[in-house]
């Protein structure tokens, strides 16, 4: 019986899910493109292509390194809002309405806001650099990957906040009474007794932090479209880029290697969330 009401819902997953997957594995094998409605078989051709690419492992570190930064940076200025919004005081709720609006706005439209403040012609942020003595154009080389990453980090701490101030709520109240029982300073009380509890939470947080900014593709493409030169191509717009040439069958092979890159991560993952949902 049980089956039987679960088949619907395993039906819709196979179309949504596996299909599309075999399709990608097949046409990665195959010479697809837009204007070739035959392809050929051409094996592990274009995995080849892909692993002979100095442009994808360009982006396999520049992602891995911009997904390490930001979920750091992110998961350490959530945890201290969190602190700092679990005491009392005046325009708290003000505040609090203020710190989680970045997450509110889409990605893509975040981009277009700071591609209009960052304009070396038009934009507020040069022209007040300019007026200081400071012409470094914002999206040079030199500065376009930590303007990228503070970006991230300004749209997304809320997010993390969100899940810690949550977290927070359920401590009871009696271990704050205990600590100060123990006359235990706060920095003794958020490392000997919140941290352990927010572990959990901790962990969470940074997976799913770190997994959305592993395939970060809207903002970073409205504002340099992965440039200058390829310094700043995420994977997602390294397979968007061959996407936009035609080649589908690179395409697939790309999007399978990332997939494959990630896989390991799962179990890790799973067994994790489990072992703190049991402790």
């Amino acid at each position: 019986m049980r089956w039987v009401l679960a088949a619907p819902l395993l039906v819709f997953l196979a179309l949504l899910v596996v299909f599309p997957i075999i399709y990608g594995i097949q046409s990665s094998l195959t010479s697809r493109t837009l204007l070739d409605p035959t392809p050929a078989w051409v094996g592990l051709g274009n995995y080849a292509t892909v692993l002979t690419d100095t442009g994808f492992w360009h982006s396999v570190l520049f992602t891995l390194v911009y997904t390490v930064v930001v979920t750091a940076v992110e998961l350490v200025l959530g945890f201290g809002l969190a602190l700092l919004f679990d005491k009392e005081f005046p325009g708290k709720k003000f505040l609090l309405s203020s710190v989680i609006l970045p997450i509110m706005i889409a990605p893509a439209l975040m981009g277009i806001m700071f591609r209009l403040l960052l304009n070396a012609n038009i934009g507020l942020v040069p022209g007040f650099l300019h007026a200081v003595g400071i012409n470094t154009p914002l999206l040079s080389a030199g500065v376009v990957i930590p303007m990228l990453m503070a970006l991230d980090v300004v749209q997304w701490t809320p997010f993390t906040f969100l899940l810690f101030h949550a977290a927070l709520q359920s401590v009871p109240g009696e271990l704050h009474e205990a600590a100060q029982l123990d006359r235990a300073s706060y920095p003794r009380f958020v490392s000997s007794i919140l941290l352990p509890l927010m572990t959990p939470t901790i962990f969470i947080a940074g997976f799913l932090r770190a997994i959305d900014a592993f395939r970060t593709f809207d903002t970073i493409n409205v504002l340099t479209s992965g440039g200058p030169g390829d310094n700043t191509t995420t994977l997602s717009i390294y397979i968007y880029k061959i996407l936009s040439a035609g080649n589908f069958g690179t395409a697939s092979a790309a999007a399978l290697l990332v997939a494959l890159i990630m896989l390991p991560l799962v179990p890790i993952v799973v067994r994790r969330i489990t072992r703190g949902a049991v402790s």
